[in-house]
């Protein structure tokens, strides 16, 4: 639980990063990309969005992977927690590289998340099934966000 009430914390499963934002989350959702399965090696990724300049590690710091040539994922490099994703490129409003998807499950109190909407539904798994009447957004429907991604699938072959 965060020990300041303005500051939302979070942090690895081993301890070793720490982080903390000023302001609570701006949004969140669930993503069933291909890409969020691959990564977190799971059905889907939970995710809440904040603003860059109002995050701060506060203990240790993240290893970077560049997932992409439109994104990198910060983890632990000692136990292996991704703390976060977060766009290299601006695609959208909602994907900027001045905004980082923290993973939920690292917040201290992951229930200050709000989960509107369920994004990359295209390649959600048959056995998936939420019934919350959420929005459900295909990636390939966002002509910016399918360019950048069909984009970023030809650089990595």
């Amino acid at each position: 639980m965060s020990t300041n009430p303005r500051k939302i914390t979070g942090g690895c499963h081993c301890g070793e990063i720490r982080y903390e934002a000023s302001s609570p989350p701006t949004t969140g959702g669930l993503c069933h990309c291909r890409d969020c399965q691959k990564s977190t090696g799971s059905a889907f990724e939970a995710l809440a969005m904040f603003p860059q300049d109002e995050f701060l590690f506060i203990k240790g710091k993240p290893k970077l992977y560049r997932s992409s040539t439109i994104m990198e994922k910060g983890f632990c490099p000692n136990c292996g927690s991704q703390l976060y994703d977060r766009y290299i490129v601006r695609i959208s409003e909602d994907f900027r590289e001045d905004m980082m998807w923290v993973h939920i499950g690292t917040l201290d109190d992951p229930e200050i998340a709000p989960i509107e909407r369920h994004t990359g539904v295209e390649s959600q798994l048959s056995w998936v099934q939420f019934d919350d009447g959420l929005p459900r957004v295909r990636c390939d429907d966002d002509p910016d966000l399918a360019s950048a991604f069909a984009a970023a699938q030809v650089s990595a072959e």
